[in-house]
């Protein structure tokens, strides 16, 4: 039933988009520019679920010397655009990403850390949801920087991030970086602009790149020191859909987390990251150590 109404929303809203569209999109429009969005970014169909894949990476960034490359990454992002009560879009995703060996790129479990001399367990990106409500009522998304050079359009996006951490020191001494959460995460979105302007294409070719900034890595125990990490990557929409990522990577997803091979079907929350699905691993580790000793 739940399916059978989301079908039924999804079909009216592309009906709706497909009789008010003019093309090409104006991107100093609000609607327009959260449609050239969705469609970049995803795909307009709610019944598609489309594969953003990424590969990188992973420096560390200590004060005074340059950054050192540590290990490689790579992930996916499973992503659905359902219609918005209020008009525009519920985002709906979950994403994984895995952290590889600088040399041959093999996935990997362990870690010698170089900096401490500690062998640790390597805890891989399984975040179920990570997902935004995007309605057009009281958003404005003309805005968004918009950049239109020869056949390509481009938008770029700069998030800070700043919030109390999830893993507070007095808690987690080795794995907190901090009471406060300080990162950042920048992306350059590039997409045809002829698909864009397209209304017969719900989902456009998409390629972009991606960094970010933050702290040590929970499972790396590198506590409070001076320092972060910088990720560096790229990615692209595969338009042939998960069978498309590398093989290494579907199989490892296939036996660890069969689910993050498609998108959620509905909205729900709270959003997970890296260091809240740490925070409850960890205490479910802790819990059951202190139920087996008792």
């Amino acid at each position: 039933m739940q399916r059978t109404l989301t079908t039924a929303l999804a079909g009216l809203a592309l009906a709706v988009t497909s009789l008010a569209w003019s093309a090409p999109l104006d991107l100093s429009d609000s609607e327009d520019s959260l449609t050239a969005f969705a469609k970049m970014r995803c795909s307009l169909d709610a019944e598609e679920s489309t594969i953003a894949w990424w590969y990188g990476t992973l420096f560390a960034d200590f004060p005074d010397s340059q950054p050192q490359p540590l290990m490689r990454f790579e992930g996916f992002n499973a992503c659905r655009m359902l219609p918005h009560e209020d008009g525009g879009f519920k985002m709906v995703t979950r994403e994984v990403t895995y952290y590889q060996d600088l040399a041959t790129g093999e996935i990997i479990e362990t870690w010698d850390n170089p900096f401490t001399e500690e062998t640790v367990d390597i805890i891989h990106v399984a975040n179920d949801p990570v997902s935004h409500q995007m309605p057009l009522a009281g958003r404005d998304y003309s805005t968004w920087p918009w950049v239109q050079i020869g056949d390509q359009l481009m938008l770029t996006m700069n998030i800070p991030l700043r919030y109390p951490n999830p893993l507070q020191p007095d808690e987690f001494p080795e794995e907190s970086s901090g009471e406060v959460y300080l990162a950042s995460e920048h992306f350059t979105f590039f997409a045809p602009i002829d698909e864009i302007n397209d209304p017969e294409i719900q989902s456009t070719a998409n390629t972009y790149g991606w960094a970010r900034t933050g702290p040590w890595l929970p499972w790396m125990k590198m506590g409070q020191q001076p320092g972060g990490l910088i990720y560096s990557g790229q990615g692209k929409k595969l338009r042939g859909g998960y069978e498309q990522l590398p093989e290494a990577i579907r199989a490892y997803t296939d036996e660890h987390f069969p689910a993050y091979r498609t998108a959620p079907d509905s909205y729900y929350g709270p959003n997970a990251t890296s260091w809240t699905e740490f925070r409850r691993i960890l205490r479910e580790r802790r819990e059951t150590e202190e139920t087996g000793a008792e």
